[in-house]
């Protein structure tokens, strides 16, 4: 799927893919592409048209005011490009007698359809190959070494190069049971069709067959959050169809919800960021990722890892966290847990029977003791520290950059350091949180009580309120930590709120 939020500067690299641009002009191409839709069975000239913004940046807008469940777009199925097309493909067919181990198969197959029929002139999708974005340099696996420094400190680089990584190791394969298909395309098309499909597909089922498909015309729906528009595949029509949700005023922006994501997702997979990214309850997906290792100092390190291999790590684990109370954030307190066990709690933790009181590392939802928890609220302030330090610039430094004019709209710079902005709040979130929560623990018990209620007063601190009175009240009855049992929190004013 396209979003507006594109980047001019990807005329730069169309040298890469000029034997795909012809000299037809854009408004030729859309015309062409509006009535090869219309003459195979496609409807939405009665209420939506196609509009350009710039070099290959579209949306699609209301011609009329529109009412709630009205369909707007009605795609038939011939002009659907499905993974059996792939599949059905002498390639296809090659991929999967040799059953592969791709990286993401469905786009794979997608791929393939759209690379070997767009090398045919005649070919039936021609005029939607035609809309296609020639080059896709707002995608983060195409930007440069300056670029990519916009980044640093980010975890999204290493998904970067993993993401190259994958598609290379596809191509290879592929290469490797159909030798020819290196005069079919490069690793650099093979690329752009990965990105292309990625970011455009949708997921259906048609006649009972889940699969995935390109939706020429709906696949040019930009992106905005809460969703105004619903999809499906519709068997009794025959067709895709997207339906208004609620009422949209003439000329206004048509958009589809691309999902409720983290900026990571966004930017990696369809080339832009979220600045505002919430939902209207005030929930932000955003994430950070915050890799939690044992200490191979760590005498108890070898019982230690018997927890952690069953969660499938050996000595290190990534966890995505965002600033909220879900199972990821749950896994992650108990994986710190594991790692400040003394001897007594990891002798709890594993328990008598061979199998373990918990199952795994991340299994470990309650407190052991109010030493156990102080340490592994300072190891994730720790941790998260940590990781703010990786970065060059600070929150303060992109907050300025962003309500700036320096960082151009839709710019690659722009949706880069809003993707960092995202992880520094959600880091920040927690280094506060672990830093309320320590100095919450060590409180009497009337202190403890008017501090509690000082934080559910407060929206942007009840997600450490509920830890509070769930596990630290909990775990204090069960005994007082002494103060040199782990490294103390600096005071904070409990009256003020969080970054998030």
């Amino acid at each position: 799927m396209a979003s507006f939020e594109s980047n001019s500067a990807r005329a730069r690299d169309r040298d890469k893919f000029k034997e795909w641009i012809s000299d037809v002009s854009e408004a030729q191409k859309e015309a062409t592409f509006i009535r090869w839709l219309s003459a195979n069975g496609a409807k939405f000239d009665e209420c939506v048209e196609l509009r350009s913004y710039g070099d290959e940046v579209r949306g699609v807008h209301a011609t009329r005011n529109l009412q709630s469940e009205e369909i707007l777009i009605e795609v038939p199925l011939q002009c659907l490009i499905t993974v059996e097309m792939g599949k059905a493909t002498d390639v296809g067919l090659a991929v999967l007698e040799a059953e592969l181990e791709l990286d993401a198969p469905k786009h794979v197959f997608l791929m393939l359809f759209v690379l070997l029929d767009r090398r045919n002139t005649s070919s039936f999708f021609a005029p939607y190959y035609d809309m296609l974005p020639s080059t896709l340099s707002n995608m983060p696996i195409f930007w440069d070494a300056l670029e990519l420094e916009w980044l640093q400190g980010s975890h999204l680089l290493t998904q970067i190069e993993e993401r190259k990584r994958a598609i290379k190791n596809d191509y290879e394969a592929i290469c490797g049971i159909w030798p020819t298909f290196v005069d079919t395309c490069t690793l650099e098309e093979f690329k752009w069709a990965r990105m292309c499909v990625c970011s455009r597909n949708f997921g259906v089922v048609v006649n009972g067959v889940r699969t995935s498909a390109m939706v020429p015309y709906a696949d040019m729906l930009n992106h905005f959050r809460p969703r105004e528009t619903k999809w499906t595949y519709d068997n009794a029509r025959g067709a895709f169809t997207i339906t208004s949700l609620e009422k949209i005023g003439a000329g206004a922006q048509i958009y589809d919800s691309y999902g409720q994501k983290c900026n990571h997702r966004f930017l990696l997979n369809y080339g832009f960021a979220v600045e505002d990214n919430k939902e209207p309850d005030g929930f932000c997906p955003n994430e950070a990722a915050l890799l939690l290792r044992l200490s191979p100092d760590d005498a108890l390190a070898s019982r230690k890892q018997l927890l952690w291999i069953r969660d499938g790590a050996v000595g290190a684990k990534r966890v995505r966290v965002c600033a909220s109370d879900n199972e990821n954030f749950r896994a992650c307190m108990s994986l710190l847990r594991v790692v400040a066990a003394d001897e007594a709690e990891l002798d709890r933790i594993l328990g008598e029977n061979p199998y373990g009181s918990y199952r795994t590392a991340s299994d470990v939802h309650f407190p052991i003791s109010l030493r156990n928890e102080c340490a592994a609220l300072s190891l994730l302030q720790q941790t998260c520290q940590n990781s703010l330090d990786q970065y060059p610039r600070n929150l303060t430094d992109d907050v300025q950059a962003l309500a700036g004019d320096k960082l151009m709209p839709f710019s690659n710079e722009r949706h880069a350091t809003i993707h960092v902005k995202s992880e520094k709040l959600v880091l920040h979130h927690y280094v506060q949180f672990a830093t309320t929560a320590l100095e919450v623990a060590q409180m009497q018990p009337n202190d403890f009580d008017a501090a509690l209620a000082r934080l559910f007063d407060s929206n942007d601190h009840r997600q450490v309120a509920a830890y509070s009175n769930g596990i630290l009240r909990q775990v204090r009855r069960i005994g007082r930590v002494h103060p040199t049992s782990y490294k103390a929190a600096s005071p904070i004013d409990l009256s003020a709120p969080t970054i998030v």
